[in-house]
């Protein structure tokens, strides 16, 4: 899961990247032909949004049904697997 949280970080960064470069002052050719550039770019790119919607999904299916011990004292098989569901 650290792997997604590490693209989708990635991309955020090239988004903000992206429109620094396109808010600084340029001729309008060199900033019509960028902009250009820049759409084709990113239109294979449009799964972030999705992307993002899914990762958070996951942490809240992950928060709401984590394993909890069924009875007083749990035993270390269920400790670990409850410890497990909290990190993963």
């Amino acid at each position: 899961m650290a792997l997604q949280w590490v693209i989708l970080t990635y991309i955020v960064a090239a988004e903000v990247a992206i429109f620094l470069l396109l808010s600084l002052p340029a001729p309008k050719l060199i900033k019509t032909r960028f902009v250009s550039l820049i759409s084709l770019l990113l239109q294979p790119l449009m799964f972030v949004v999705p992307f993002a919607g899914f990762q958070l999904l996951d942490l809240y299916w992950k928060n709401e049904h984590r394993l909890t011990c069924t009875s007083e004292i749990c035993t270390a098989t269920e400790r670990d697997r409850y410890e497990k569901s909290v990190y993963n």
